[in-house]
């Protein structure tokens, strides 16, 4: 079984030749390494050619899904690894996930350890057995780790890329991690096989800022990625309750501070702000994996939100975004959003 592991890169030359490296290292002998450079203006393509065996791509920049469906038209695997540029794989990653493999199987989970600390894994969670739909239609998310985290069947991946709605700049990981249960089986190898690197310029919401910008595209994608999978089981028979809001505890309150802090570079869920309200609370009092102290912190927070008038919820809003920046002031470029930013990030 081929596998093949599909770095897309922008301006991370720093990190990139690491991740390379980690690829071509690999115990497992039939892995291809294809990297996609999203219009670098740094030292990239340096770093690129200087290793051999590497299917190199250059393209202008056109984000995170943009580049990923480039990356599939150049990969020969049945299984594939989307990894991102500031990651890496364990040496044995790829033979541990062909070893775990079997027919049926569309998205394969591990965890990824925080910059090499076994201490810090991710997801912090117990992986589900079975279940995932209705995880997923009760809490917004299940289990998993970010992109660099999961390994994927190549045909669902490449029905998601061209299929997907909303799928028009990055956090194509939630997209596919939400679909998969409507698609297969979800299987998991239960160890660390990657690295997840934090460096400040992160856009997971946990080892990102916080920003209006960075708030308002994870609820964006947080609620695409969740109405693709109901449309998808809907196509397909599959058992998903249908809801046309935004579900799960953090994205609800994402999108709440967004709205407040003025976001507008995609249009985000109309729905009303009692309904928002009543998603995240619902999801603070119920949602697995939540800390006492957060749950008590968040409702109460939410319970407030839910009876300030519209300007004092912007000004509390603001404070509680990194920076107090104008959404359109400069902002880290965004490279993917996570799915599992649903459960560990904090407010």
């Amino acid at each position: 079984m081929l596998i093949s592991v599909v770095i897309t890169n922008y301006n991370y030359g720093r990190f990139l030749g690491e991740a390379i490296d980690s690829v071509l290292s690999q115990t497992y002998p039939h892995v291809e390494c294809v990297v996609v450079d999203d219009g670098s203006t740094d030292n990239s393509r340096d770093v690129i050619a200087s290793r051999a065996g590497v299917v190199a791509i250059f393209k202008e920049n056109g984000g995170q899904a943009r580049a990923l469906r480039t990356g599939m038209e150049a990969a020969r695997g049945s299984v594939v690894i989307s990894l991102d540029a500031d990651d890496w794989l364990l040496p044995e990653a790829c033979a541990r996930i062909a070893q775990a493999w079997r027919p049926g199987i569309v998205c394969l989970n591990y965890r990824l350890s925080i910059n090499g600390d076994p201490a810090q894994v991710w997801p912090g969670e117990p992986f589900l057995d079975d279940g995932h739909a209705e995880f997923l239609a009760a809490n917004g998310y299940y289990p998993s780790a970010p992109m660099s985290g999961n390994a994927f069947d190549r045909d669902f991946v490449t029905t998601i890329l061209s299929r997907a709605e909303g799928m028009d700049g990055d956090g194509v990981d939630a997209y596919l991690l939400y679909s998969a249960p409507v698609f297969g089986k979800i299987a998991h190898v239960d160890e660390v096989l990657g690295v997840y690197r934090t460096h400040g310029g992160n856009v997971s919401m946990t080892s990102g800022r916080r920003t209006v910008r960075n708030l308002g595209d994870h609820a964006y994608y947080q609620y695409w990625a969740q109405q693709n999978a109901q449309r998808f089981a809907r196509e397909r028979g599959a058992s998903l309750p249908s809801r046309n809001h935004l579900v799960g505890a953090y994205p609800s309150l994402w999108l709440i501070l967004a709205k407040d802090g003025g976001y507008s570079r995609r249009p985000l869920p109309d729905q009303p702000h009692v309904v928002t309200i009543v998603a995240a609370i619902r999801g603070f009092m119920f949602q697995p994996a939540i800390a006492p102290v957060r749950r008590v912190k968040n409702v109460g927070f939410l319970l407030a939100m839910a009876v300030l008038p519209s300007a004092s919820r912007r000004w509390l809003a603001r404070k509680l975004i990194f920076g107090d920046a104008p959404e359109g002031s400069p902002q880290p470029r965004i490279e993917g959003a996570s799915a599992a930013d649903s459960c560990e990030a904090s407010s």
